[in-house]
């Protein structure tokens, strides 16, 4: 699932009555998890994005 879809899911959830949340436990779980995911993949993303940026500007892109 990708970021966008999270968050919009995210936002269904927080828009949610307490039936309407009871209901869906299983699918909440289901969203939680995913976030959990991308939430633990962030550092990891800043890092390479990082050293992308620092590679281009010492002009080694690409190695």
């Amino acid at each position: 699932m990708k970021r966008g879809e999270v968050v919009k899911k995210l936002d269904r959830i927080r828009d949610m009555s307490d039936e309407e949340v009871t209901i869906n436990a299983e699918w909440i779980r289901k969203v939680a998890t995913h976030a959990f995911s991308l939430l633990k993949q962030q550092p990891r993303m800043v890092r390479e994005q990082a050293r992308k940026i620092t590679d281009k500007r010492l002009g080694r892109a690409g190695k």
